[in-house]
């Protein structure tokens, strides 16, 4: 996992941990891919005056007990952000064959290990995608 971030933060507790390691400032920006259940960290490892861009768990009928302190105290600012729509796709395809990007594989299974391959993707140690060949 050390080879896609300057850290990686395995705790549950997580806040505590970017505290730590940013001095007991807190981080300028946290990007929230999960959702409600680490929002709450992810509010609290944020610097005062930072900034939570939240990307995960797009379900509109979900609702989030939101702490008011939190964001006025620390004059936090919450962004939502979607920013993927067919042209960003297909600039991502073009720059993915003109091998640019290189896409990160957890795994690769053939479709008779279908079964398999769901297991592989509940598991919480993933890092990137899982490849379902013909």
């Amino acid at each position: 996992m050390k080879q896609f971030a300057d850290d990686v933060i395995t705790e549950g507790k997580f806040s505590r941990v970017v505290k730590d390691l940013t001095g007991g400032i807190g981080a300028d920006i946290v990007i929230e891919a999960v959702g409600t259940p680490t929002i709450e960290e992810s509010i609290r490892s944020l610097r005062t005056g930072g900034r939570l861009v939240i990307i995960g768990n797009v379900n509109p009928d979900e609702v989030y007990p939101l702490r008011l302190g939190h964001l006025i105290l620390k004059d936090i600012s919450l962004v939502g952000n979607v920013r993927s729509n067919k042209p960003d796709v297909a600039e991502t395809l073009k720059l993915l064959n003109k091998s640019s990007i290189k896409p990160i594989i957890a795994a690769t299974y053939p479709l008779d290990k279908f079964n398999e391959a769901l297991e592989h993707m509940k598991g919480s140690t993933r890092i990137g995608k899982v490849l379902i060949k013909p």
